[in-house]
């Protein structure tokens, strides 16, 4: 079995250098200036307890993995805004609608968007702490495990295939296993990454409680509406934390900083950020079923504000954001929204 990682940023390198140095056939789809410097040095793969150097097979475009094999399976790893125009590089490349696609993805949106092109698809939960600040190099800060990986049929269910890349994430030191009903726990993590925005934002100045407390019931308030179901998000972090192995910097990396993907997105001037997917997602949603979304909706415009502006994080503080937010209530008070 090949495994394609289509989106070798931070998840996608991390997931597929363990695969690679557990003997697993291997190869990487990602940004130019990435794949060039792993097919100079290797994929240099940062754990707290050793520091992989890995000569992995990797390409820039979906045309150099033809012809496709009908072992393949595709590891989905690119930030959510750009799932379309990956399945359609995909096809455009001739990728049979049978190649079997795992989005190994937040946001629960990515799954359904894949149906229109292929006919296998499959959800993961992804909880594994990755850092990607430069070409060639990811950093995986965890110790005891890479991380938790849960896989299951979309919309639910399981198979052959879930239970054989499950044993493949497992002897790469990865956790979790396979479940019949991955959504369910996707959903829960996602009410979990609706704060990621917040920490790209705010860097973590002020106070982010209640702000993401009321962020969090609109998200419910909405799934409730559509009927989108989502595991307990007490027992899903009991759960998977359990099991997860211990979050700690690597040595020589200590002092750097980082508050999750989005951060990163900010961090590196990206010009993008996945907050349309996640919290725009909701604040659309909301809009269909006339629900009102503010405190997402302030998260999603001023995240998508800096992203193309290129600012960095810690803008604005929590305090900020709850501002605008009564700002939206006083203008719709008086007529204006």
């Amino acid at each position: 079995m090949r495994f394609i990682v289509y989106g070798a940023g931070a998840i996608g390198s991390i997931i597929g250098g363990h695969l690679h140095r557990t003997g697993h056939d291997v190869i990487l789809v990602g940004n130019a200036k990435h794949i060039e410097k792993i097919k100079e040095t290797g994929l240099r793969l940062v754990t707290p307890d050793e520091i992989h150097v890995l000569k992995i097979q990797a390409c820039k475009k979906a045309k150099d993995l033809t012809p496709f094999k009908e072992d393949d399976v595709l590891l989905l790893t690119v930030k959510s805004q750009h799932t379309l125009i990956c399945l359609g590089q995909l096809k455009n490349t001739d990728a049979p609608r049978t190649l079997p696609i795992f989005c190994v993805q937040n946001s629960i949106c990515n799954e359904a968007l894949a149906t229109r092109v292929f006919d296998r698809i499959y959800g993961v939960m992804v909880r594994v702490p990755g850092i990607f600040l430069q070409p060639g190099e990811v950093i995986n800060p965890i110790s005891g495990n890479a991380g938790f990986l849960e896989v299951g049929l979309y919309p639910r269910g399981s198979d052959e295939l879930t239970h054989t890349v499950s044993e493949a994430f497992k002897r790469a030191s990865f956790v979790g296993g396979v479940n019949e009903w991955v959504m369910r726990t996707k959903g829960a993590k996602c009410l979990r990454n609706l704060g990621n925005t917040m920490g790209a934002i705010t860097d973590g100045k002020g106070d982010n409680s209640e702000f993401m407390a009321a962020a969090r019931r609109e998200a419910m308030e909405v799934w409730r509406a559509t009927g989108i179901e989502w595991e307990d998000p007490e027992q899903f972090d009991r759960r998977t934390r359990k099991r997860r192995g211990i979050t700690r910097m690597p040595k020589d990396y200590e002092n750097i900083h980082n508050r999750g993907s989005y951060w990163q997105s900010l961090k590196r001037g990206t010009g993008n950020i996945e907050s349309e997917q996640l919290n725009g997602d909701l604040v659309k949603l909301g809009c269909l079923l006339g629900i009102r979304t503010p405190y997402n909706e302030v998260l999603w415009r001023v995240a998508e504000e800096m992203a193309n502006k290129c600012d960095k994080p810690g803008k604005y503080t929590a305090e900020d954001l709850m501002r605008m937010v009564k700002e939206i209530h006083k203008n719709r008070k008086k007529g204006k929204a």
